[in-house]
């Protein structure tokens, strides 16, 4: 009885693993089938030390790996480029930010949102530049 019962236990699950690879195997789609212009327009990016900005900020070495996003952060004063490259790069909270600059949260909230305006001027205008 035991055996029946186990025999017909193994052969359910051998019918669903079965089942599960058919649902998979008409999903997917080789490579070789995929178009060659739309596999030109998958893009590996370059993320090596020469394409990256390196700052330094409170002992941490934050890498900002678009040359464009680090030129629009270098245009930003001093303070609001600390409080972005903490709380995007260094994964900071306001809070935080605030215990190490000695500001307020609010302040820092305050802050970040111009930083934030400033940087989005800066880009815009880097990149009608170019």
């Amino acid at each position: 009885m035991f055996d029946s019962f186990c025999k017909t236990v193994i052969r359910n699950e051998v019918r669903n693993i079965n089942k599960q690879y058919s649902r998979i195997r008409r999903r997917q789609v080789s490579l070789s089938q995929i178009p060659k212009d739309i596999l030109d327009g998958f893009q590996v990016r370059d993320c090596s030390i020469e394409n990256s900005e390196l700052y330094s900020i409170f002992g941490m070495k934050l890498i900002v790996s678009d040359l464009t996003l680090s030129e629009g952060i270098n245009y930003l004063p001093e303070q609001k480029k600390k409080i972005i490259l903490l709380y995007y790069f260094a994964g900071f909270n306001d809070r935080e930010i605030g215990e190490v600059l000695q500001m307020s949260v609010g302040g820092i909230w305050y802050q970040r949102k111009e930083a934030e305006d400033e940087l989005r001027e800066n880009l815009e205008y880097l990149r009608n530049e170019y």
